[in-house]
C-alpha cells in the first residue's frame, strides 16, 4: 500500500521514478540502478514512510484533523527538500494555470483553523461512506485552494484524504499517476460528486485487492501448514528409529 501511494502521489506532480525503484527505496532501501534521478526525487519517496508512520500512530489515537497535523504531514513530506518544511507560507503563491488566488500568507492560519474545525463538525455527522467522501473532498479541493504552503500542498492534501480514510476506518485511497488530468480537472472545476464517484470506484477496487491478498495470504499459511505436518509425519519414524 505505501508503495503504490508514494509511486502514485509523487507521479502526480512529476516525479520519474518507476514503481519498481519506489520498491527497491521503501522496501529494500536501495537507490535506484539507473542514473538521471535527483536525490529529491528519492526523498519525496522515501518521506512516504515516516508520514505513514505518523498517519496510522495519530488515526490509531483517533486525534481529530488539527492545524498541527496539517503541518506534521507537510513536514514528514517536505524533510531534506524544503527548508521550510511544515511552515505555512510566507509569500503568495499560485497554482499554475488557475483562474482563482489562493489564499494570502496573513490568511492561512485562521482559514486551516476554520478547515480543521469545519472538517471535524462534518465527521460527527456523516453516516455513510458517501458521507465522508463528499465532506473530504470538498475540504480537499478547498484545501487545495488555500495552498497553504510555498511547495508540496498537493501530496500533503492527498495524505490529508488518507487521515480521514483510516479516521473512519476505510481503505487507503491511491489517486493513480494515469488519472492525473482528470483528478486535476475535478480540482479545478470544484467537481465535488466526479471525486467522490473516482474515489468510490478506487476504494472498491482497493477492497478487492486486501481481499485477494488476504485470501493467497491464507492459502499460503494452510499450504505451509500443510506441509509442516507432512514433514513431521515423515521424520517421526526416522526420529525413533534413531533414538
Amino acid at each position: 500500500m505505501l508503495i503504490r501511494f508514494a509511486y502514485h502521489s509523487t507521479g502526480i506532480e512529476g516525479n520519474t521514478l518507476t514503481l519498481n525503484d519506489t520498491r527497491l527505496i521503501l522496501a529494500y532501501g536501495q537507490l535506484p540502478s539507473e542514473k538521471g534521478h535527483s536525490l529529491k526525487e528519492v526523498f519525496e519517496v522515501e518521506n512516504h514512510r515516516q508520514a505513514f508512520d505518523y498517519l496510522f500512530k495519530e488515526a490509531t489515537d483517533k486525534r481529530p484533523f488539527l492545524p498541527l497535523i496539517v503541518r506534521n504531514f507537510h513536514r514528514l513530506l517536505t524533510d531534506h527538500i524544503l527548508p521550510d518544511g511544515g511552515q505555512y507560507k510566507s509569500l503568495p503563491n499560485y497554482i499554475q494555470g488557475a483562474e482563482f488566488k489562493t489564499a494570502e500568507p496573513f490568511e492561512v492560519s485562521n482559514k486551516i483553523q476554520a478547515w480543521c474545525d469545519q472538517l471535524n463538525q462534518a465527521f460527527q455527522t456523516d453516516k455513510s461512506l458517501d458521507d465522508t467522501l463528499t465532506t473530504l473532498m470538498e475540504k480537499h479541493i478547498e484545501f487545495e485552494r488555500i495552498h497553504p504552503f510555498s511547495d508540496g500542498n498537493g501530496r500533503t492534501g492527498r495524505m490529508l484524504i488518507d487521515y480521514g480514510l483510516v479516521l473512519k476506518k476505510e481503505p487507503i485511497l491511491v489517486i493513480e499517476r494515469k488519472n492525473r488530468d482528470e483528478y486535476i480537472q475535478y480540482e479545478v472545476n470544484k467537481d465535488v460528486p466526479g471525486l467522490v464517484e473516482y474515489a468510490k470506484n478506487k476504494l472498491t477496487n482497493e477492497r478487492e485487492r486486501m481481499l485477494n491478498f488476504y485470501q493467497t495470504s491464507e492459502r499460503i499459511k494452510a499450504f505451509q501448514k500443510k506441509e509442516f505436518n507432512l514433514l513431521q509425519k515423515t521424520t517421526k519414524p526416522f526420529l525413533k528409529n534413531n533414538e
